[in-house]
């Protein structure tokens, strides 16, 4: 099933899209359809062969409250291989940093890149480096979204997709001047806007193979980004290990699964993300996910 949040006339709802319709499942959130485990998947079911299509005015994310999203530092080798210097750990799950859920946005929504002389102050010795000139240096990154359906604590990677309830595709947007400067990975990762997420989620069932899916990037229609997800270096099973060791996953949580080579920052010259610039990221079985960039005009200061 493919799970989508609407607005129609006012109102929130989750519901499921078939046929180019979606159906209204009587959730107020996708959240609450999946914490109610079975109940909620029985719901969306049904609810695509009895519930009256509804006028929808807008998607929004397919999941806009999750409690957690762990992000993935370097997942796939070709990443790794593109940023010189870089060298590949040991372990091979890397969690590199958390996104918050007030940077979810959703198709069609803007990417917001805030006056780049605003808040941030950079002094002599930062490490931003050649950075500074691009201001933020915001970058793209397609990433395939792995959504926990049920609690897991301790679980073994054999068991871990019986916890999944399905995937997404994520744009992990990211200030790179921000991420390089002094370290402040999870700041440079969590502007407001800079998780847009969706279409919509499509259940495990539906997509049992997930090393099968690709995923791709373009900027203005150019492919940038192009892998299979099955060249991960840590796959959500041995993620979902590791991080059920350390941290209980609760039912909404997110796996942001990490990105292959083609990101703007490493290309030379450098390609950031510009108002203007349009950006789509896609996975196979789940659907593509467009967001205009554009320069914010909100200030800290006059």
């Amino acid at each position: 099933m493919r799970i989508v949040q609407y607005e129609s006339r006012g109102v929130l709802g989750c519901g499921v899209e078939a046929g180019g319709q979606v159906h209204p499942t009587g959730y107020p959130d996708t959240l609450a359809l999946i914490r109610d485990g079975e109940r909620g998947l029985e719901a969306a079911a049904t609810a695509v062969q009895s519930a009256e299509p509804v006028a929808v005015d807008r998607l929004l994310a397919p999941l806009t409250s999750p409690g957690k999203i762990f992000g993935s530092g370097v997942n796939y080798a070709s990443h790794g291989d593109e940023e010189p210097g870089f060298v590949f750990p040991d372990e091979k799950v890397i969690v590199g940093f958390i996104k918050l859920a007030s940077s979810i946005v959703g198709p069609g929504a803007e990417i917001v890149i805030p006056p780049n002389d605003d808040v941030i102050r950079r002094v002599p010795g930062d490490t931003a480096g050649p950075l500074r000139e691009h201001g933020f240096a915001v970058d793209y990154e397609v990433e395939l979204g792995v959504i926990l359906g049920t609690r897991a604590k301790n679980v073994t990677a054999e068991d871990a997709l019986d916890h999944v309830f399905g995937y997404t595709v994520i744009n992990d947007v990211g200030s790179r001047s921000v991420q390089f400067h002094n370290g402040q990975v999870d700041l440079g990762k969590n502007f407001d806007t800079f998780c847009p997420m969706g279409p919509c989620i499509v259940t495990r069932d539906e997509l049992p193979h997930w090393e099968a899916i690709r995923i791709q990037s373009h900027v203005n229609g150019e492919l940038r980004q192009d892998t299979l997800a099955g060249e991960q270096l840590g796959p959500p099973p041995a993620a979902i290990e590791w991080l059920s060791s350390v941290i209980t996953l609760e039912p909404g949580d997110i796996l942001s699964t990490g990105t292959p080579a083609g990101c703007g920052t490493f290309m030379d010259p450098p390609r950031f993300l510009q108002p203007g610039d349009t950006v789509t990221v896609s996975a196979s079985g789940i659907g593509e996910l467009t967001n205009p960039v554009v320069l914010g005009t909100a200030r800290t200061r006059a």
